[in-house]
């Protein structure tokens, strides 16, 4: 074997053709914001489109995709097609279903660079609430952090983020419901993955 064959990093994952044009549609999507005189809401899907690429490049299974696709899309449903402004409820929505896909993507992450233990390969039942316990508290965390710049933009900025101490802790519930329901379905899919056939 050469030197630069054993040196050569391996091909990223392929991801089905639906996946795909799914994620290429927030292109076409931006397209149309940039064509109708919204440049500011075109350059914020082709971040996302961007942002949608990480569980290839990490090498995460394809459910990671999915729920990239579902939980950003919710997001920009809100922020691009004003679904925040025309459903009350759409906040609370978006709040739980992005830490319930981003902080077991920030567990795997964390883990992989040594920070963590690694907590994907359990043995024994206590290590699986291990999982769900680091993805939840990162979870909730980063959710602290963000009600926090909120509260800080609100004050120094005068922005309105936080309407009232109930929109705040409906948001930090949110948070931590979504990194609960993400640290089960790690789990789950660590302790599913431990039982296939090498």
């Amino acid at each position: 074997m050469t030197t630069a064959a054993m040196h050569r990093r391996p091909r990223l994952p392929s991801r089905p053709a639906a996946i795909t044009a799914l994620q290429l549609a927030y292109l076409v999507w931006a397209a149309v914001e940039v064509g109708q005189g919204r440049p500011g809401k075109a350059l914020a899907l082709v971040v996302v489109f961007a942002v949608l690429q990480v569980p290839r490049l990490l090498r995460l299974p394809v459910a990671f995709d999915v729920a990239f696709l579902v939980a950003w899309t919710l997001q920009e449903l809100g922020q691009v097609a004003g679904f925040w402004g025309r459903y009350e409820w759409w906040d609370t929505l978006v709040h739980t279903a992005l830490p319930a896909v981003l902080a077991p993507t920030a567990v795997i992450v964390l883990i992989r660079a040594g920070v963590l233990p690694d907590v994907l390969h359990p043995v024994r039942w206590v290590e699986r609430i291990g999982a769900v316990l680091l993805v939840f508290l990162v979870a909730t965390g980063f959710g602290s952090a963000y009600e926090i710049y909120e509260w800080t933009s609100d004050s120094h900025r005068g922005t309105h983020y936080q309407p009232d101490n109930n929109d705040t802790m409906t948001d930090t519930t949110a948070n931590a419901l979504g990194g609960l329901a993400g640290g089960v379905l790690l789990a789950a899919t660590a302790t599913r993955r431990r039982r296939e056939p090498e």
